[in-house]
């Protein structure tokens, strides 16, 4: 099969984290990885590390990664706030800042995240869509270096590629969520610090949960790692909750022990969604958020697997985790609980028995029934809607809100955080307007976090400008929150990433679609034909199973999670996949669908059976002039 040469990375709005544009034609003899991502998606958020640890571990080598910020939101497009989440989410590579999604179109990259793997004679390797496997992004790498190696292709040293200067210390480093104790001391998530800080009403640090390195650790809090602490909530016992979202853990700090401990997730992160109730501390969870305390019960937000979890207790300090509401699938579908769909729901705020829901990658704000378990939409109209509109709730619109609280007369006051700027929603009476706001110095940027105080004004994680704001509850600027007696920072004092074993006959994407079927709304039926390789046939008393995901649109596009078949003694066989496609909101839509399928096959001489795994990608054109039926054919690699 011929390859296919990468494009060049234009046109650029900007390069950031480095001082010059870089070029492919430049990292010839190189492995190059671009990742395709934007800022708002905890998809993309989860792939960082993983792509931080493939550099760490082939430093020295000519291995290098680059960032394309294809921006789904207005408000994260421009330079300077991608140079903000590079800093936020400490990406040390460089990234490319796509110009109206015109590199994105290059590539024929369809969702968030996609990796491109380069190979070093400048062509395309591979193409994942998805968060990747560590164990099999790290052996393809190895496997493409030791190819160029044995070709004599390869680069003696890897590109020497200026970084500039790193920002000035501060206080504040991109401060998340904020939680009010009932005494007037303020907690504060200083996150890009990786710390929490426990204020005094005005400002100095009383006490600072975690060293400031990032990490996992329980211990006490001189000594504790957090990394990219979000949410927090103050319990009736005095202590302090914490979402530590990119360990994927709920700590709790016991501020009379002066102890950081886990009580939900591993350290690590999960993969699937909670369906069921388990012990806390061995479920791995995806990116939780925000938290609420409800008397023994705390109710997460549950970004990575949009969905809201419950912590019960369990006897003897454990706990207990389960769903509350979603399914895990990320939309905009309102119902009891394992009917409502919620995407990356990012903060809570409790009005008696109603919970509010800032549901941020819908651009909606949602309302949860503690009673009857129903969710229901008050404000939004699902994944690609979005804008600034005041006015009736319907015709409302908002940008990636990441946090709201509840004023004492009930009104929902939102951190309408692409919008830079703070909204209310009078439940009453059903409106949406904007609180007056300054210019300049009075501005907000991405502001990700908001408390009501005892005397009705509001404090804001202003997290763009690294500071906490007090407003009047009109929204006009009053002070900036001076924190004083911040600890400095440590150096970071990571420990190497561990060593991954190879993983056996690692294949990403078997058979990408040039052509997007076109698909009408309404039932809709694929026949894929799955074709053994010459000299092997499908295992007669083995299952061969597919494993279906749709990547991209899943508001529109929904089907089975898994088929099984059962095994024929034949060289190929058929499955019929049923797609449903909902009413469609403009006259065009670009949906997508991946499906892995994973086979034993009989075949050699000797005759041997082994397994054998495959990936398809199959781009999805919705339009009303589209069809019900298509077909294509895969052919099935022989094992390794």
């Amino acid at each position: 099969m011929e390859r296919l040469r990468a494009p060049e990375l234009e046109p650029a709005r900007a390069w950031l984290g480095t001082t010059r544009p870089l070029r492919l034609r430049e990292l010839r003899g190189h492995v190059v990885i671009l990742d395709f991502w934007t800022s708002c998606c905890v998809n993309c958020m989860h792939v960082l590390p993983i792509l931080r640890d493939l550099e760490r571990r082939h430093a020295g080598r000519p291995v290098v990664v680059i960032g394309v910020h294809s921006a789904k939101f207005p408000g994260e497009a421009r330079p300077e706030r991608v140079a903000d989440a590079i800093a936020r989410h400490d990406v040390e590579h460089p990234v490319v800042v796509d110009d109206g999604l015109a590199i994105w179109e290059r590539y024929a990259i369809r969702s968030w995240p996609t990796l491109v793997v380069v190979r070093p004679d400048g062509t395309i390797a591979a193409v994942a869509p998805g968060e990747p496997d560590p164990v099999a992004l790290d052996t393809l790498v190895r496997g493409l270096l030791a190819e160029a190696e044995a070709h004599g292709t390869l680069a003696a040293a890897p590109l020497t590629i200026p970084r500039g200067d790193p920002p000035p210390p501060r206080p504040l480093a991109f401060p998340g969520k904020l939680a009010v104790a009932p005494d007037g001391r303020i907690a504060v998530a200083d996150s890009g610090h990786h710390r929490v800080l426990v204020l005094a009403p005005g400002g100095e640090v009383q006490v600072t949960i975690g060293s400031g390195r990032r990490g996992h650790r329980d211990a006490g809090f001189a000594d504790a790692r957090l990394d990219d602490p979000q949410g927090l909530a103050w319990a009736d016992d005095g202590a302090l909750w914490i979402c530590d979202a990119r360990s994927h853990t709920v700590r709790r700090a016991d501020l009379s022990q002066g102890r950081l401990d886990t009580v939900a997730g591993t350290g690590s992160m999960g993969h699937v969604p909670i369906t069921s109730p388990s012990p806390a501390r061995t479920t791995a969870l995806r990116s939780p958020w925000d938290l609420a305390v409800v008397g023994e019960r705390v109710l997460v937000c549950l970004a990575g697997s949009h969905q809201l979890g419950v912590l019960a207790p369990a006897g003897a300090g454990d706990y207990t985790i389960d769903m509350l509401a979603g399914d895990g699938r990320e939309a905009l579908v309102d119902g009891p609980p394992r009917v409502a769909c919620y995407a990356q729901p990012s903060g809570f705020a409790r009005a008696g028995d109603r919970l509010y829901v800032a549901d941020s990658e819908t651009s909606a704000i949602r309302e949860f029934d503690l009673g009857s378990g129903e969710t229901r939409t008050l404000v939004g109209a699902g994944l690609f809607d979005w804008g600034s509109e005041d006015g009736p709730f319907a015709a409302a619109r908002l940008q990636h809100p990441l946090g709201v609280a509840v004023t004492a007369g009930g009104d929902v006051l939102v951190a309408d955080t692409f919008n830079d700027r703070l909204r209310r929603l009078d439940v009453r009476a059903g409106l949406v307007s904007t609180l007056s706001l300054g210019t300049a110095v009075e501005s907000l940027r991405e502001p990700g976090g908001l408390a009501v105080l005892a005397d009705g004004d509001l404090l804001v994680a202003d997290t763009g400008h690294h500071r906490l704001v007090r407003l009047a509850a009109d929204g006009r600027f009053k002070a900036e929150l001076e924190v004083r007696g911040a600890p400095a920072v440590p150096e970071p004092d990571e420990p190497p990433p561990p060593l991954l074993a190879a993983a056996p006959a690692t294949r990403w994407f078997d058979l990408v679609l040039e052509r997007a079927p076109n698909l009408a709304p309404g039932r809709a039926t694929a026949t894929l034909r799955l074709v053994a390789p010459e000299g092997w046939k499908f295992n007669a008393g083995a299952p061969q199973r597919l494993t279906l995901e749709v990547s991209r649109r899943s508001d529109l596009v929904t089907t089975t999670d898994r088929i099984t078949l059962s095994g024929q003694d034949r060289s190929d066989m058929s499955v019929e996949i049923d797609l449903e496609v909902a009413e469609l909101p403009t006259s065009e839509v670009r949906s997508e669908l991946l499906v892995r399928v994973d086979s034993m096959l009989c075949g050699g001489d000797p005759e041997v059976c082994a397994p054998s795994q495959a990936w398809l990608r199959i781009p999805l054109l919705l339009t009303n002039a589209g069809e019900a039926v298509f077909s294509l054919d895969l052919a099935l690699a022989a094992p390794v």
